[in-house]
This record gives C-alpha cells, structure tokens and sequence, in this order.
C-alpha cells in the first residue's frame, strides 16, 4: 500500500487543480490533517482518459471538465469508442490516486485560477446505482436518482442502539464503507455466521462519498473517532487493479537495484 500511496502521474493539462462543490465547503479546523485525508483516499484508484502528454477535458458550455471514472470498465468503454470514431487518436485509461484529486481540488480553492479545468465530474460504478437509489428510496420514496458516488455501510443495533458496523484490526476498531454493496454483503455474511444473534439486527445503508470527505473535515471532535476509524474499500476491479499497479512497481524497483 506505501508503494501505491508515493505513486503519481504527470497530469499534464489538469495545471494545479479543479473546481467543484464535490466536497462542500473548507474548513480551517479539520477532524482529520489534510496528509490524513489524503491517506485515505489514496486507496482508491480512480480512472480518467489521456495520453503520455496530457489528460483529454470534456467540454460542457464552454466548460472544460476532467471526468474521473470508478470504474476502470467504464473508461476502457469510453476509450473504445473513442478510437472506434477515430483510430489514429492516442488515448488510454489513465489510473491515478483518488487523494491525488482531493489534493487538485484544494489546491484549485485556495489558488481561484481560470486554468482549466473548469469542473471536475465524477462518474459512479454504474452497476451500483441501482442498488443504492433502492436502498435510499426506503428512506425517502421521493428521490428519484443517487445524488454522488454511492458508499455502502451497515448499521448494527444492540441493545436497543444502533452503532456503526466495525471490524477488529488487532487492538483497532475499522468502520468499512464500500464501493460496492456485494462486498459489504459478503462481510455481513461473514459476521452472521460468527454472530448468529447479529443477524436480523444488521441493516445496509448507502452514503454518497462527499459526505465522508466532508466528515473528514468536520471540526465537531464527536466525530473524531469516527472519522479516525473509517476504512474506504475500494471494488473488487480496483482492488485487482492496484494490485497489478504495486506488482509491476515492485518489478520496476527489483530491474533497478539489479543494475
């Protein structure tokens, strides 16, 4: 994990960051410091599209946007049909750190420049939306479309209260919040199987993601624990795909101290 959290792409034209309400507002005192927030983020990777030179913007009413996709499926698709339209063009899915992004972004709000990009869009694992607008429509039957990425979490009652669902980590005490809703299932499956009397006390809930990262930045000390103990685990596609990234980093590291 190390190796993947010191990784970084040159990101050519995204300059020194992006504009968005993704993560609401600055605060000056933070639960977690900005390399801690970082950290957490750097677990995820996340797609856009490009080449060795530069990142490729949408545009949007004359607004350059830099997509960043969840799924790394999803960017291959649109990459495909890119060179589909035109074979000479030179783009790929480039992979980068989601705290890489955060890391533009407050960079973007402190600086206020016109560079673009102008705003920053991100595209949801799109076979997660349904589930997630399901699980959300039990709350509030009127809502009609997921509003942000979708992270999964369960929720725990014991003795008449309900608690974040944890997990041991040694003497640490992790509150995992999923991509995606299988994982978190098979985590709850896991646990019933160990704690029978947990079972029909166990619910699933979906957050959107800029809620966490605004958690993160909360100055309310209730949450510092909370917010201290939050694990984000990223797809099961992603999780292969870093994988993959830390394998061929190590086969670079191991050619280099051979020579």
């Amino acid at each position: 994990m190390k190796s993947f959290i010191r990784w970084s792409i040159t990101l050519g034209l995204v300059g020194s960051s992006i504009l968005t309400s993704w993560l609401g507002s600055t605060l000056d005192v933070l639960a977690l410091t900005p390399e801690q927030i970082v950290q957490k983020l750097n677990r995820i990777p996340v797609y856009t599209i490009g080449n060795s030179k530069e990142i490729l913007l949408s545009d949007n009413n004359n607004k350059k946007v830099f997509v960043t996709y969840l799924s790394h499926q999803d960017a291959k698709q649109v990459v495909d049909e890119i060179i589909e339209k035109d074979p000479e063009r030179q783009v790929e899915v480039i992979t980068l750190p989601l705290g890489k992004v955060y890391e533009l972004l407050k960079e973007k709000e402190k600086s206020q420049s016109q560079e673009p990009p102008d705003l920053f869009t991100f595209i949801p694992i799109k076979d997660q939306l349904p589930s997630a607008l399901s699980i959300l429509k039990q709350e509030n039957p009127k809502v009609e479309e997921f509003p942000g990425i979708p992270l999964f979490y369960g929720m725990v009652t014991v003795n008449n209260q309900q608690t974040f669902l944890s997990v041991k980590e040694g003497k640490n005490s992790l509150t995992p919040f999923y991509f995606e809703k299988e994982s978190l299932q098979q985590l709850i499956e896991n646990i019933k199987k160990q704690q029978p009397e947990l079972a029909s006390s166990i619910e699933v809930k979906v957050t959107p993601l800029g809620g966490i990262v605004s958690a993160f930045e909360s100055d309310d000390q209730k949450q510092e624990d909370f917010v201290e103990s939050v694990v984000l685990v990223p797809s099961q596609e992603s999780a292969k795909r870093l994988m993959q990234i830390m394998q061929s980093q190590e086969q670079v590291n191991q050619g280099q101290s051979d020579k």
